[in-house]
């Protein structure tokens, strides 16, 4: 990891290949590290940037809300220290949906889109996704401090949400990353998702848009996030791969070759 001072605080980010800039987002109480397995097939053919967001993995946080847009902020601060240029964005989950606010806000710096499992709007998110969001979101929310702070109740969370299957060294990662992440940071952001509505862009997108989602994914509805996905961008090109949200061995070999695809069509 590298480190980088922006206002006034030190904030580690990960860099990875060369050729055009893709600045990436990670996802709800993530890390960099969250793209480990992402990097083989997008560093040949990019300058892949990755930070820990603010309140992620032990970051400072941010002196406003944690939201979508905030975060967006923040990355295109980022991207103008590293000097990055016009440069593609991507995120996963509620990562694609602060690359989708990023857009938004820096179109002229934004070349293409690469979104996995995105929420472009609140009627694609599953219904038990969004009865967790809310109640995150609640005063009832704090008792996320708790389950960042237990093991093992991290681990149970994390089997909740992605479904169980999940490879080993991911689970380790993501409990290490919940048990690290601010607590006020990931109900902020948990609100957000739950409003979010980026379909103003989508309509208006008319750049290079790769969509991956899983056809059992435990967050989103596939067939209708690709149904209305479509219909607001024809020319996105959207990959659906088999499994659910969690990164099974299996899925992480087909999300691989989905990524592959993705940065020669990017690229």
């Amino acid at each position: 990891m590298r480190h980088i001072s922006l206002r006034g605080r030190r904030y580690a980010y990960d860099e990875a290949g060369s050729g055009p800039g893709l600045l990436l987002f990670h996802g709800w109480s993530g890390a960099a590290d969250n793209f480990t397995s992402w990097l083989p097939a997008l560093a040949p053919h990019f300058r892949v940037v990755m930070p820990d967001l603010p309140g992620c993995a032990g970051a400072p946080t941010l002196d406003e809300p944690h939201t979508a847009a905030a975060y967006a902020r923040f990355g295109r601060d980022l991207a103008t220290t590293l000097e990055l240029g016009a440069h593609a964005v991507g995120g996963l989950c509620s990562g694609a949906s602060i690359a989708m606010a990023y857009a938004a806000a820096y179109p002229d710096a934004t070349t293409a889109l690469l979104l996995h499992t995105p929420f472009i709007h609140p009627g694609v998110i599953r219904r038990r996704m969004r009865v967790q969001l809310r109640a995150l979101a609640s005063p009832a929310g704090r008792v996320y401090g708790m389950l960042r702070r237990s093991e093992t109740l991290s681990r149970l969370y994390r089997r909740f949400t992605d479904g169980g299957g999940v490879a080993t060294a991911e689970e380790e990662r993501n409990s290490r990353n919940l048990e690290r992440a601010d607590p006020r940071a990931a109900r902020e952001l948990a609100g957000d998702i739950l409003r979010g509505d980026h379909r103003a862009l989508l309509r208006e997108w008319t750049r290079p848009l790769f969509v991956i989602v899983a056809a059992s994914d435990a967050f989103v509805m596939e067939a209708r996030l690709r149904t209305d996905l479509l219909r607001l961008a024809p020319g996105a090109r959207v990959v659906v791969l088999e499994g659910g949200h969690g990164w099974t061995p299996a899925y992480i070999e087909r999300q691989a070759a989905a990524l592959a695809a993705a940065a020669r069509e990017l690229g």
